[in-house]
């Protein structure tokens, strides 16, 4: 697949064409390389399709390794009211106690 082309005097990349001051690089590139710009362009194309392979091979990987780790079990309805897993033998969460609001001054009243 070739991302960039040279058409009509620029550079474009997959039918767009670049702005100036990414041209300008790639000739630069060419002109340091001391190739043609065409066979900088395959180079870059060359280079964006390793990466582009390198992505495949990562999210294939991370699919698998998705498909080996173990799932989230569902947990039943009543299992979810009792706040435990089912078949935990585990004691429920208890809920956590009401704690009143009252003002210091009025829980340290002189007599």
């Amino acid at each position: 697949m070739d991302y960039l082309e040279i058409k009509e005097g620029g550079i474009s990349l997959k039918g767009i064409v670049l702005d100036e001051k990414t041209q300008y690089g790639i000739k630069a590139l060419s002109l340091i390389w001391g190739i043609e710009l065409k066979e900088t362009c395959d180079r870059i194309n060359r280079a964006l399709q390793a990466f582009s392979d390198i992505w495949d091979t990562l999210k294939e990987l991370a699919e698998r390794i998705l498909e080996v780790l173990p799932q989230r079990e569902d947990i039943c309805e009543s299992c979810i009211n009792r706040r435990t897993r089912h078949g935990s033998s585990s004691r429920a969460e208890q809920p956590r106690k009401a704690v009143a609001n009252i003002k210091w001054s009025e829980k340290y009243r002189p007599p």
